[in-house]
């Protein structure tokens, strides 16, 4: 295990900086926010559009301190760790020391990490980039927190798509060949596709649709451009009876299907 440590002098004294750290998570890290900041208290931060959500219990919330315990989260593919859950477990300790002039150093340790701890001091210091945003917040009143959309919400950001089509009965074969290939080619290239699938009607229909999320539209953009789309596309439009027509979903209403830990599914 490996801890993490980055400090940060803010324009504002602790107390304020402690009340817009543990209070307004919303308002620094992330707006898809459920917080309740008094010790033992539960919050949950999102971020759906880049595939990460962290939940952690408050252990210590006073002057001078705030301290999470992580009890679930989940990293994006797209990082390659090896343990996506490398958080769960883990301390987030911030400890806030006056300094003059009414500013405030914070000193954010975060405890027993895995391979993130590597990734944030190597590739992207996610932490600083944040606490950047809550030194914004402590000194002009305005944030840079991730657009998160709604508490509650999973996907803000992600594009759905589905494609319908119908293959001429004697080419099936050829369209079930030609499918295999491009989601093989999918799983081993496209890291912001989140799910791709191909779905028939019954085992011998020649009706088939396929349905795709991606976590944003640069995703979506990618796998379009990619030369293994337009040779999928090549070889499939013309076992086709009438040309497909993709189109692109509009999200009405979603459940949130991954609540807090032990919430009834």
């Amino acid at each position: 295990m490996t801890d993490f440590a980055h400090d940060i002098v803010i324009g504002a004294d602790p107390e304020a900086v402690r009340r817009l750290l543990a209070e307004r998570g919303d308002a620094w890290w992330t707006t898809n926010a459920v917080i309740h900041a008094e010790p033992g208290g539960f919050c949950e931060f999102r971020f759906p559009a880049a595939g990460f959500h962290a939940a952690v219990r408050v252990k210590t919330n006073r002057p001078g301190l705030v301290e999470w315990w992580c009890v679930d989260s989940l990293h994006p593919r797209s990082n390659g760790f090896k343990n996506r859950r490398d958080w769960v477990g883990t301390t987030i300790r911030f400890e806030l020391e006056p300094q003059g002039d009414g500013a405030t150093l914070l000193k954010l340790r975060h405890l027993g990490l895995g391979e993130s701890a590597t990734f944030y001091s190597e590739i992207f210091n996610v932490w600083a980039f944040y606490l950047e945003s809550l030194k914004s917040l402590a000194e002009t009143g305005k944030g840079r927190p991730f657009e998160g959309g709604e508490p509650g919400a999973q996907s803000v950001g992600m594009v759905a798509a589905m494609v319908p089509f119908k293959v001429r009965p004697e080419a099936v074969a050829d369209a079930l060949a030609a499918i295999d290939e491009f989601i093989s080619a999918i799983e081993a290239n496209e890291t912001g596709t989140m799910v791709y699938r191909s779905y028939r009607t019954g085992p011998d229909a020649a009706d088939f649709i396929h349905y795709m999320l991606f976590k944003d539209e640069a995703a979506h953009q990618a796998h379009r451009d990619s030369p293994y789309c337009a040779a999928f596309v090549g070889r499939l439009y013309p076992l086709c009876l009438d040309l497909p027509q993709p189109q692109t979903l509009d999200l009405y209403r979603e459940a949130a299907l991954l609540g807090p830990p032990g919430a009834a599914a």
